[in-house]
């Protein structure tokens, strides 16, 4: 006689979800280093004058940025006014343009402006805002 086998009750028709867990994966690595290469942005409240003009995005140029505190940033990382020197030796083909908020003490803007002076920094811009008109 013959043996009849019984169907294999352990196969179970389903979705396989590993390639949709590998993709989620590869999506939040990708996000994950689209943020760190973004450029930080510093909030600085510029002054307002009445020869400002709009920035033209084309040029490259070394950004210092002085917030409220008297903190100064380059690119979006605070260094010491003691680093400054040798920021300005390794672009000195780069204009300088300084940020400073409006809040800011004197003291830390003119520590900058010298250090570019000592260094031979002599295309310095000063970022402003447009004054509003009344």
């Amino acid at each position: 006689m013959m043996e009849m086998h019984e169907p294999d009750e352990a196969f179970e028709a389903g979705i396989d979800l590993t390639p949709l867990i590998d993709v989620v994966f590869m999506l939040l690595i990708f996000f994950i280093m689209a943020t760190t290469f973004s450029k930080p942005v510093l909030d600085l409240v510029l002054p307002a004058a009445q020869s400002a003009e709009p920035q033209s995005g084309g040029k490259r140029e070394m950004v210092i940025g002085i917030n409220s505190e008297g903190q100064v940033f380059h690119e979006g990382t605070m260094i010491l006014l003691t680093n400054l020197p040798e920021l300005f030796e390794r672009h000195p083909e780069l204009p300088l343009n300084v940020q400073v908020d409006e809040g800011a003490p004197f003291k830390a803007f003119m520590e900058v402006l010298d250090q570019a002076k000592i260094k031979g920094r002599g295309q310095i811009a000063i970022a402003t805002r447009p004054r509003e008109q009344p």
